[in-house]
């Protein structure tokens, strides 16, 4: 009876250690300090990063782009953005700021706000729906600053839309949600393109 009692009790502990969310692969790593540089054109999209990023990762400091390039005495152009990868400023940052792993995150918006737009027309109503959609692209590296060694690299886009509908019918007229901002728009993008780089 006590072995089976026994039994019964390791396989539920295995089925609860299953449900267990699994680390992401950036938490896999096991860092505790994190070097994020993010070279964007656009200025809202820096903390909206760092924000995601260290959510995910809230047992990692953040080191970020300004404190990076305060550092090496650069600033964020394409050409300081390779140098990132240069041996001597990895070992710099591991060795004066205790940056383990450094992130290198690039934004560009993509197609500029698009529309779309359908009408159904009907005997009792007729619907028109606006369809509003943005998209942007990331460009992703993440390095081991004691190797030099690209852990992750890629590219992924990032998509947000919203929709507005107008019906007219026999019973009157049904506005419906206003489209998002473009602000709006871009930052739900940005998260997207986050999600879908599948490391954090």
């Amino acid at each position: 009876m006590k072995q089976t009692a026994a039994f019964l009790l390791l396989i539920l502990l295995a089925g609860s250690l299953g449900c267990q969310p699994q680390p992401s692969q950036m938490a896999k790593l096991g860092m505790e300090t994190l070097g994020l540089v993010i070279v964007t054109d656009m200025p809202d999209v820096e903390p909206l990063v760092t924000a995601y990023v260290q959510a995910k990762l809230p047992k990692v400091k953040i080191i970020g782009s300004q404190a990076v390039w305060t550092h090496l005495g650069g600033t964020a152009d394409g050409e300081t953005a390779a140098a990132l990868e240069n041996r001597e400023n990895l070992t710099r940052l591991r060795e004066d700021l205790a940056i383990e792993y450094l992130a290198v995150i690039s934004i560009e918006k993509g197609e500029s706000p698009r529309h779309s737009t359908s009408i159904t027309v009907g005997t009792d109503k007729s619907e028109i729906r606006l369809r509003q959609y943005l998209t942007v692209d990331l460009n992703y590296t993440v390095i081991d600053t004691s190797s030099g060694e690209k852990i992750f690299t890629g590219r992924t886009q990032g998509r947000s839309s919203d929709i507005a509908g107008l019906k007219v019918g026999t019973e009157g007229t049904q506005v419906g949600i206003q489209l998002s901002r473009e602000r709006s728009l871009l930052k739900e993008a940005v998260r997207d393109a986050l999600r879908e780089t599948g490391i954090f």
